[in-house]
């Protein structure tokens, strides 16, 4: 079942590779969506796909890169489906 969902990452994730890092795991896993840094400091992920494989991109949500700490991790559902044009973007990237 296809479901969207919310995820405010909080802790050391900005600056750290985290976007990339989360990119890179959502796109394995054939997922779409978008991720961004927030002005306080937090990391807001709006990801779109089957239940099961957004449990395994949660999963690597918790775990982040080595200089990562996460603190925190919200997810909320989105009302309605989104379409992300089947791609994750990483927004405000300056690459």
């Amino acid at each position: 079942m296809r479901r969207c969902v919310k995820i405010t990452i909080k802790g050391t994730v900005q600056g750290v590779g985290y976007r990339h890092f989360i990119q890179k795991h959502a796109e394995k896993l054939s997922l779409e969506g978008s991720i961004q840094n927030e002005e306080d400091g937090t990391v807001l992920a709006c990801v779109c796909g089957p239940s099961d494989k957004l449990d395994d991109l949660i999963d690597f949500v918790y775990e982040g890169t080595s200089k990562t700490k996460v603190e925190d991790v919200v997810v909320e559902p989105l009302q309605g489906d989104r379409d992300y044009r089947g791609v994750f973007r990483v927004i405000g990237d300056n690459k």
